[in-house]
């Protein structure tokens, strides 16, 4: 059997949530029954903020498009409830699996399917769907959106150079066996491939309306932005299901939906605007749902003054990130790091040794809590809360030290004061939301430093034309400057930008994706930062097979980030959801992601 199951968790809700907020709001109220009286059957109707085009698991980007994937389909591994309303992973179409390792440390895995795995027409779902489901993902000339996914499987390089998906590292020796064998030990396998909705099993006459799944449901109508499920009468799981219907339908905005839930049109909102969320949630009762994106500043390393490590540590002391979340909006959290809240760690997470009192229980996010007080630290272990709490926990030092420290490192750095500091500009892709935090950021390091930064708003376009990383030019090639290079030159400065926004996220929930883009050796690093120690601890990451050791080259990696601030960690985004009013069952994980399995009316509302 499985010899372990991890949370995916981001952060858990330790006060009152939102979803326990709308408990007591004007949610769709739940219909009653007089006593002795069968409940009717549940349809549950769920805006989603962008139309589906597809569903097609390899193919689809829209967001809410994963939600609507994890219904139909299941992979060799699932989510279930853990009981705290986050996702955990549990077995799925595969009843257990085998892993070993060879002695240069590449994994092997080997799934056996349960034998009661069926598609919803009554054929049995083969470990040849799913190694055919793998290789059309790796397929060169499918060009599906989510293929570097599989980059962590053996011969996947050699798929995208020869174009030949058999090269791919998965078989299927029989019916209920599949095996895949990885280039090295990818921690974050078992979670994002093997329980992620892209690798889903696929027949080998493709169905991409959704009327032919594996999952607990079925797609009875898929069009102009309606999509209809049902119950599959041949899931395994059948009898555990709650709602017998599923219908996610276009959002309409988030005022019109709010609206539309509170007259019992729908019973679940996945976005909120910023009223609603004010309106719903005083502040310093709930904490955000996690996005796993940062919003961070960006330093140009290869070009004065921040290739001085002393002024970028400056500035990122004299950052408040509390005030600049605040400049936000409701929804965001102050950043402690450049991997934000959502992403996990995939150690084990250490046992604490039971006290003679009664043991304390998670909060449950479908009820108002009254064991916690406003404002309590998210309960969880996910990298985040893991960092803050037991490996890069910053010193007892408030805003205040750390601006002390500032202002001495600028002196140091021959800037005293923000005296003789050259004119430096701040760019941004103008929007509300990132003026408002241009200007925080602009007046604490006026106000802590004495520096003038500009600040401007930009284009997308015209932002990645600033931003972009400058193309080292061919041997004998002609430069901007006239001058002609030659096999040792150097790479040209990077002069482009001084200091600029960004949202940074990663296509998949793990640490080491979020800090790889400032190795050395990446071609797309953002600021031109190099450092033998972080490389070195990034490469033995890579080369860990034991999570928890991974996990903590990880952490120190991030601090040694944080030290040299290439990148100014700001805010992490976040949102809120809203579930109808006598509705109970509802488990999520971040990113937006719902799962309504199990949702069902509330015993009370049915009394």
């Amino acid at each position: 059997m499985l010899k372990r199951y991890r949370n995916l968790l981001a952060a858990l809700l330790a006060s009152v949530s939102l979803l326990a907020a709308c408990g007591g709001q004007n949610g769709g109220e739940a219909p009653s029954y007089p006593e002795g009286e069968a409940a009717a059957p549940l349809s549950l109707t769920v805006p989603l903020r962008e139309e589906q085009d597809t569903l097609d698991p390899a193919k689809v980007t829209a967001q809410g498009g994963e939600t609507i994937l994890f219904h139909l389909f299941e992979n060799l591994m699932r989510w279930e409830d853990s009981g705290s309303g986050w996702a955990a992973l549990a077995p799925g179409q595969a009843e257990s699996y085998q892993l070993e390792t060879d002695f240069a440390g590449n994994a092997t895995y080997t799934f056996t399917l349960r034998e009661d795995a069926s598609w919803s027409d009554g054929q049995s779902v083969s470990a040849e769907d799913f190694a055919r489901a793998w290789r059309r993902l790796a397929d060169p000339a499918n060009n599906l959106p989510h293929r570097e996914l599989l980059s962590v499987v053996s011969g996947y390089s050699q798929v995208q150079e020869t174009g030949d998906p058999s090269l791919l590292a998965v078989s299927a020796p029989d019916a209920r066996t599949f095996t895949v064998t990885l280039n090295g030990s990818c921690a974050w396998f078992l979670e994002e491939l093997c329980a992620g909705a892209y690798t889903m099993p696929v027949r080998e006459t493709p169905v991409s309306d959704g009327s032919v799944t594996n999952g607990a449901y079925t797609a009875v109508q898929f069009e102009n932005g309606l999509a209809i499920l049902e119950r599959s009468d041949t899931y395994y799981g059948k009898a555990d299901l709650g709602p017998e219907t599923l219908r996610f339908v276009r959002s309409e905005g988030p005022d019109a939906d709010y609206e539309k839930l509170q007259n019992g049109e729908c019973v679940l909102l996945t976005e909120l605007s910023a009223a609603t969320l004010q309106e719903l949630s005083p502040a310093d009762t709930w904490t955000p749902e996690p996005k796993t994106t940062v919003t961070a500043v960006l330093l140009n390393t290869l070009q004065a003054p921040f290739d001085n490590p002393d002024v970028r540590l400056a500035f990122r002391l004299a950052v408040d990130n509390q005030a600049a979340a605040a400049a936000a909006g409701p929804a965001v959290r102050a950043a402690a790091g450049i991997v934000p809240y959502g992403v996990s760690d995939y150690g084990d997470r250490p046992v604490v040794e039971e006290s003679a009192e009664e043991e304390p229980t998670l909060p449950d996010p479908n009820a108002v809590s009254v064991d916690t007080e406003p404002g309590d630290a998210p309960v969880c272990w996910d990298f985040r809360t893991h960092s803050l709490e037991k490996v890069t926990a910053p010193a007892e030092s408030g805003y205040e030290e750390d601006c002390q420290q500032a202002r001495q490192l600028m002196s140091q750095a021959g800037y005293p004061n923000g005296t003789g500091f050259p004119a430096v500009e701040y760019v941004y892709v103008e929007s509300e939301t990132g003026r408002a935090v241009a200007n925080a950021l602009q007046a604490m390091w006026k106000r802590e430093l004495g520096v003038t930064v500009t600040v401007r708003g930009l284009s997308q376009e015209e932002y990645d034309a600033l931003t972009a990383s400058p193309e080292e030019p061919e041997s004998g090639e002609e430069t901007d400057s006239g001058e002609v290079s030659g096999e040792e030159e150097d790479t040209p400065v990077k002069e482009s930008f001084f200091m600029a926004a960004q949202e940074i996220s990663a296509a998949y929930s793990d640490a080491g994706a979020f800090l790889d883009r400032w190795h050395s050796a990446n071609p797309e690093n953002p600021s031109g930062y190099a450092s033998d120690a972080f490389d070195i601890l990034l490469n033995a990451a890579g080369a860990a097979v034991s999570p928890e050791v991974r996990d903590a080259y990880l952490h120190d990696a991030e601090a040694i980030l944080l030290q040299d601030a290439p990148v100014i960690p700001v805010c992490c985004a976040g949102g809120g959801y809203l579930l109808s009013n006598g509705l109970t069952g509802l488990y999520r994980a971040p990113d937006g992601v719902y799962f309504l399995y199990r949702v069902s009316a509330a015993e009370d509302a049915q009394a």
